[in-house]
């Protein structure tokens, strides 16, 4: 057993060592040092931890070499998680990440909960590992990374990191709206009775179904708070030729579905724009998916997911989440011309006005930007 160990703990050595150069060499935009600094710091504690398990190896102690097989696995498993979720976010920085890492970094600076908060970006899907124990994952399209018109869709990302880092506080908001849903939707169940006990069961479904639904309308919301009409129209050109599916999903889709049908986002969206002001801006937007769904020919259909008499609490909670989450307001921040949201709501202005034009616009824009050390 000692040879086996021996050898492990070897073969383990030499990977992490050349894992270690790899991240201390790495080059890195500035907003990436605090996420460099975190890896490099954890990678050598395990190597530290490595080091001992060596050590106690050599003591020729046969009793305690399962502990020290076990505390292998558990370090070798903890290295093999940051070579496949992290260290690609710092190996595969390039040039053309400049743009996202700036706005990330603004966005982070300007919240209390991320200020400190190592962050990363990777290619695919607008999306998050809202991680609170580990660096921040950020996922969005290649194209959209050199782009200014859909960086606001990270204002939605956010809004997952706000609620696991206020957690409790949010879940408690969220079963309390649940026990006021479950009062709309239980039935009262007659004993032996299958068909009432069904309903029942259907019941329970979607309420936990609402799990899930209420903080994607959260998000949302603090999209449109930190974003205002960025959000809006990131939001509604990124989504708004998604088909049929953003007004209608068969009924077993729903179930335990971890997003609502897109109209009912639509719906509390413009909700919270007239709320802070944005009146026109969700009457456009109302009327834009209105004709959508009129020449699709798809009435919007929930299955009891959720009826108008609602509304008022799904708003009401919403509002709470927001409260608690406290993110901060475009309105504090609109009125810089050379600010996030005041040059990217510029950047929509230029793309509606004169799309054709709008590249040779956007380019001069992002050479000022990019050139700003951070």
């Amino acid at each position: 057993m000692k040879k086996i160990l021996t050898q492990s703990i070897k073969d383990f050595a030499r990977e992490l060592d050349a894992t270690i150069d790899i991240v201390s060499a790495k080059s890195v935009p500035a907003e990436l040092s605090l996420f460099q600094g975190w890896l490099s710091v954890f990678y050598t504690d395990i190597r530290a931890g490595l080091k001992h398990l060596a050590f106690l190896t050599d003591l020729d102690e046969e009793d305690i070499y399962v502990d020290i097989f076990n505390e292998f696995s558990s370090l070798q498993q903890l290295f093999r998680l940051l070579d496949a979720r992290y260290l690609p976010g710092l190996y595969r920085t390039h040039r053309n990440d400049g743009l996202t890492l700036k706005l990330l970094h603004w966005l982070h600076g300007a919240h209390p909960q991320t200020k400190q908060k190592p962050f990363f970006v990777l290619d695919g899907d607008f999306a998050i590992l809202p991680t609170v124990d580990y660096p921040v994952s950020y996922y969005l399209p290649i194209a959209a990374q050199q782009s200014l018109l859909y960086l606001p869709l990270f204002f939605h990302e956010l809004g997952h990191y706000l609620y696991q880092h206020h957690r409790a506080e949010m879940d408690d908001l969220v079963r309390e709206f649940q026990k006021r849903l479950s009062g709309y939707l239980t039935p009262v169940v007659r004993k032996n009775d299958a068909n009432s006990e069904a309903a029942a069961d259907r019941a329970r479904q979607k309420v936990e179904t609402w799990y899930e639904w209420i903080q994607e309308l959260f998000c949302d919301a603090v999209g449109v708070e930190i974003g205002g009409l960025t959000y809006v129209r990131a939001f509604s050109y990124y989504l708004r030729m998604q088909g049929r599916s953003a007004f209608y999903r068969p009924e077993k889709d729903l179930f335990n579905s971890s997003h609502p049908i897109t109209a009912l986002r639509i719906l509390f969206i413009a909700r919270r724009c007239r709320a802070l002001g944005l009146v026109q801006e969700a009457d456009e937007l109302e009327q834009e998916w209105s004709t959508i769904a009129t020449a699709l020919g798809t009435p919007v259909e929930y299955y009891g997911f959720y009826e108008t008499k609602w509304e008022n609490d799904v708003a009401e909670t919403l509002d709470n989440m927001i409260t608690e989450a406290d993110p901060i307001k475009f309105a504090d921040y609109a009125s810089e011309p050379h600010g996030w949201i005041g040059l990217i709501h510029t950047a929509w202005q230029e793309f509606e006005r004169a799309p054709g034009n709008y590249n040779e616009w956007e380019q001069r824009a992002l050479a000022s930007i990019i050139s700003i050390k951070t």
